[in-house]
């Protein structure tokens, strides 16, 4: 009886063991449950979220596809699809700024909208982006005459005043460049021919005073034509079209004459400018003591600045920037002294610096007629090559084509035009070390 008891309480034992080691099995499994698919039920698997550790401008949408479970022989497998991939979507983001203004939306297809609406539409924001035109303001035209033979000197930096000039305005404008070679009557009415061809009204023309005669002819009342290098009293015309824009050397020599001592010297040059120097010369100064005519090829002045009674004269210089550079020198190097020196604006260039000695211009007197103007303007041409500061064409050619595209004067240029001539104002300096300083 004893033995089957114990029996009967091991085996109690082992079946509580058994019974502890299969709730530990089935607990610890984790559940597994599988959602059939019924009729007329679909079922989706969402793919997780996935997250990056670092986020960027960058943001990239993508669709989840999804995976259906369907039942079969008994157990849950997933159907076999064909997964179409898709390239992402990117969309920029870029950083909104304060006063940033949005004006528009790029539009989103939707289901009821069809392609030509949309394309409608986004023509319509573009429109609307689009900055308006001020067609009130009128395309400035202009046509630039010269005579290449005659002025190629000065033709250049003209044209690149006029074009500085107009950029500086931000105008909208259109320059033809006429060159008639020299000045034959023919070419000069072919150039015009041309100019009303194109209808045209402006016109900046490099000519000289010899061609007066055909421009009273061929220049009609329709047009505007500016004449930087001749002046007015040199024409002997009545045109009202003609407008005239060269310097007046005879108020330069006329305030250069305020120094004179009475002992009055003058050297000149045997060339047309040089010729038209000494006619100024003589209306101004009648009583010249002396008068001398420098050859192109002369560079040796031992005899003329020893020779001519220049000690304590005033001695006016006619010449060009080298021949008076060489005079200035030998003057010193002979130890000849004049009580003044004086030249007009033909020697008014930074050159002369580079040429002679500060001891050199200690006597010398120069007339300007050059104003001063808006120095943005003035860097503005010299980007075109103009030189509005030193070279006096320039300065008359941007003095008419101001006078031009405003129809009058303005503030913006100091030099005004009053019945057909512009009116210059000359100013005297001395030589410093480095430069040219006005005399109050």
């Amino acid at each position: 009886v004893k033995n089957k008891k114990l029996h009967g309480e091991f085996k109690l034992k082992q079946i509580i063991a058994l019974m502890v080691l299969l709730f530990l099995f089935f607990g610890c499994t984790p559940k597994q449950s599988v959602q059939l698919k019924m009729p007329n039920q679909q079922n989706s698997y969402v793919k997780p979220k996935q997250t990056t550790q670092k986020e960027d401008k960058k943001t990239i949408v993508q669709e989840f596809e999804p995976i259906d479970i369907v039942e079969s022989s008994g157990k849950a497998q997933p159907k076999k699809q064909e997964i179409k991939k898709e390239e992402p979507v990117e969309y920029e983001v870029a950083p909104i700024i304060e006063g940033d203004k949005i004006e528009t939306q790029t539009p989103s297809k939707s289901k009821g909208s069809s392609e030509n609406e949309v394309i409608k539409s986004m023509e319509k924001q573009v429109e609307t982006t689009i900055p308006e035109i001020d067609t009130s303001k009128v395309k400035m035209k202009v046509v630039f005459l010269y005579p290449s033979n005659l002025v190629s000197k000065y033709a250049k930096s003209s044209i690149g005043t006029v074009s500085g000039y107009l950029s500086f305005q931000n105008s909208d404008y259109e320059l033809i460049v006429i060159d008639t070679e020299n000045e034959n009557s023919a070419k000069i009415a072919a150039a015009f021919q041309q100019v009303r061809e194109e209808n045209i009204k402006n016109v900046i023309a490099l000519f000289t005073p010899n061609s007066v005669g055909t421009l009273n002819s061929v220049v009609t009342s329709d047009l505007k034509v500016y004449l930087p290098l001749i002046e007015k009293k040199d024409a002997s015309s009545n045109n009202s079209s003609l407008i005239f824009g060269s310097i007046s050397y005879d108020d330069q020599i006329r305030k250069l004459s305020s120094y004179s001592s009475g002992n009055d010297i003058m050297f000149y040059q045997d060339s047309n400018l040089g010729s038209k120097l000494k006619r100024s010369y003589e209306s101004v100064v009648s009583d010249a003591r002396f008068k001398r005519e420098i050859n192109r090829s002369e560079n040796n002045f031992k005899g003329i600045v020893t020779g001519s009674g220049i000690g304590g004269s005033t001695l006016f210089l006619n010449t060009d920037i080298v021949k008076t550079s060489m005079i200035l020198s030998q003057l010193r190097a002979y130890d000849v002294t004049p009580k003044v020196v004086l030249s007009t604006q033909l020697n008014y260039d930074p050159l002369l610096m580079t040429l002679t000695q500060e001891q050199d211009r200690e006597q010398l007197i120069l007339a300007n007629s050059i104003d001063v103007v808006d120095k943005e303007l003035k860097d503005h041409i010299a980007t075109f090559g103009g030189d509005i500061q030193y070279e006096w064409v320039d300065y008359s050619t941007l003095v008419g084509i101001n006078y031009l595209y405003y129809g009058k004067n303005s503030n913006l240029v100091p030099t005004k035009i009053d019945n057909n001539q512009a009116l210059y104002n000359p100013r005297l300096f001395k030589c410093t070390e480095y430069g040219f300083s006005e005399i109050k």
